[in-house]
């Protein structure tokens, strides 16, 4: 599952592996050669409100249609900025009308994608769809993660005060001194962090960094080796296992995700196991009269 801070490392990538820019500065574009990542550029948690797009769909001479689309850059293709709700309602306009046509962008091909990530809050800010407490939180509190910006950058393109943007910043330094990593804080969002920070039970978070760490380490060895190969290659990966500590094979049965994972067959294996082992403990039993 894609999550914000995998979609900025695979933008950082995109950008990095594809530097040159485009061939040329576009002021319309068809539909097919706009992309959109919402995890990053979008504020809403819940997506496209649905509502707001067939709103602005309803009136086919709407002003707002023809209102340009921000763009950025990543080396390959534009990908929206702001305008997701015009997007969609255009898309819905000229299902409706049968008529194909490009659509009014304004492109920034130059623009690094810090800048496009901070300059995502304040342009969506006009698209006039509700945008929660926990949404604005966490779009600021992502910016101070990256790092991208000054404190005076981060309350304007996200609407906090520079006083609660300075709290965020304390925050996230503590949390990653601990150490927690980077991409669980961008993830798990503001009000986690701010919880996690003023000592609420930890227990609590327990599963839920158990789960990002797992997410990040899946996705380094997925990277590193791929899933088939291991899927095809199970006795190399437990020998990999056992190579970097003895204990560790052991380990990993022993947790309730290795035995929720196993099927029917795997588990019936290792309780045969336990069985042999456990008949064998009591056949040498001394008894002692």
């Amino acid at each position: 599952m894609d999550t914000p801070s995998a979609t900025l490392d695979r933008l950082r990538r995109e950008k990095a592996d594809n530097p040159q820019p485009p061939e040329r500065t576009p002021e319309r574009l068809h539909l097919k050669e706009i992309s959109t990542e919402p995890l990053v550029f979008q504020v809403r948690a819940e997506g496209l409100d649905m509502d707001r797009v067939g709103e602005i769909a309803g009136d086919l001479s709407a002003l707002c249609l023809d209102e340009p689309i921000h763009l950025w850059w990543s080396g390959l293709r534009w990908i929206v900025i702001d305008g997701h709700h015009r997007l969609e309602a255009i898309k819905l306009a000229q299902e409706r009308g049968g008529e194909t046509r490009k659509v009014a962008v304004k492109a920034h091909p130059a623009m690094p994608l810090e800048e496009a990530f901070g300059a995502a809050s304040p342009l969506n800010a006009r698209e006039k769809v509700t945008i929660t407490r926990e949404e604005r939180g966490n779009a600021a509190w992502r910016l101070v993660c990256c790092g991208t910006g000054s404190i005076k950058d981060q309350a304007a393109w996200t609407g906090a005060s520079k006083s609660q943007i300075s709290i965020m910043r304390a925050v996230f330094d503590r949390l990653r001194a601990k150490p927690i990593h980077q991409e669980t804080l961008i993830d798990q969002g503001w009000d986690w962090a701010r919880m996690l920070d003023q000592g609420k039970d930890e227990r609590e978070f327990h599963s839920d960094m158990i789960e990002a760490q797992a997410q990040e380490w899946a996705k380094k060895l997925g990277s590193a080796i791929g899933g088939q190969r291991m899927v095809e290659s199970p006795e190399a990966l437990a020998r990999a296992l056992e190579i970097i500590s003895p204990a560790l094979p052991s380990s990993l049965i022993q947790t309730v995700y290795f035995w929720d994972a196993l099927d029917g067959g795997g588990r019936a294996l290792l309780e045969e196991v336990d069985k042999e082992q456990s008949e064998e403990l009591d056949g040498n039993e001394i008894i002692d009269f």
